[in-house]
């Protein structure tokens, strides 16, 4: 798969929630790790691990959000990170930690990358902009894994970005029919755990970066370049130069609009985003130098194709 253009490969540390996509055990981590090494791969990792707290009974009521935010503790993700930095530092094999949540998590990266690692790690959207203390009880739509921490947990995510300590800001899109979040129960712990951002991402990120000191460069550098970099595509994307692919969008950053149903674009209109206010307007999409958004309207079929490392 290497020698036929693949970037990288992604694992699960803990149970992924799909039988068919198992977790990985650390002596699995040895094998890839040494398989990998000299061939420029990315191994991806979804960093949580199950501990003691992780194991005990939860405590309280499942459609409480508090039950489900105590069953996956911070500990979890921090334990995993600890086993991701050691084996990247031992086999210098490019690594990176997907939607980190826990802040705590900032000091062990932080020493990792001095040591030297391979390392990068990225955050979402959902954990820059929600917080668990304003979660409703039965609010299953803002269920996901890692979870949404607390208000004191996102300042410090927001300052690791200004710092340099986290690379990406993505979306995690995770679309769900309406139905596995078991809306109506509102029990955190059984429904689907996943949030859809995608089209709300630049909005989201641009609404809270100044509110943080952040600018449209570091925009760019955290949600484009970076993100190209990561898939070693940023020879051809991620910028707008001279032979590059021509995608990007004309907005108006300084714009509002209320994220409501009936300009949600993606099939299952479920989001813990519905009634906010958010600045930043996407007036036009354009993909390969063809507009394909426009107006709130999209103006033709998808278009995507597949794309393979130097290729």
């Amino acid at each position: 798969m290497v020698n036929a253009g693949v970037v990288g490969f992604k694992c699960f540390l803990i149970h992924s929630g799909v039988e068919e996509f198992p977790s990985v055990t650390e002596s699995d981590l040895h094998s890839a790790m040494e398989q990998l090494q000299g061939t420029d791969s990315v191994l991806l990792f979804h960093a949580e691990v199950e501990t003691t707290s992780s194991q005990a009974s939860s405590v309280g009521q499942p459609t409480d959000y508090s039950t489900f935010l105590a069953s996956r503790s911070d500990d979890m993700e921090v334990e995993a990170i600890k086993l991701v930095c050691r084996v990247c530092k031992q086999y210098r094999v490019r690594c990176h930690i997907v939607h980190l949540s826990s802040a705590a998590c900032l000091p062990i990266l932080r020493q990792a990358r001095a040591d030297g690692a391979p390392l990068t790690v990225e955050t979402c959207h959902h954990y820059l902009t929600l917080d668990a203390e304003t979660i409703p009880s039965k609010a299953t739509q803002f269920k996901c894994c890692p979870p949404i921490r607390g208000k004191q947990n996102q300042e410090s995510l927001w300052g690791a970005l200004k710092a340099g300590d986290i690379d990406l800001v993505v979306s995690d899109h995770s679309p769900c029919t309406a139905d596995l979040k078991l809306l109506k129960d509102g029990d955190f712990m059984k429904a689907w755990g996943g949030i859809s951002s995608l089209q709300f991402g630049l909005s989201l990120f641009w609404t809270g970066a100044q509110k943080h000191g952040l600018s449209l460069q570091d925009v760019v550098r955290l949600q484009c370049y970076n993100t190209a970099k990561l898939c070693s595509l940023h020879h051809q994307k991620g910028s707008i130069q001279a032979g590059f692919d021509a995608d990007f969008v004309i907005w108006d950053p300084h714009a509002s609009y209320k994220v409501t149903e009936d300009i949600i674009q993606h099939k299952n209109k479920v989001t813990p985003y519905l009634g906010m206010e958010l600045q930043g307007v996407v007036q036009k999409t354009i993909v390969g130098g063809e507009v394909v958004f426009s107006d709130g309207e999209v103006k033709e079929l998808p278009r995507g194709k597949l794309i393979l490392k130097n290729k």
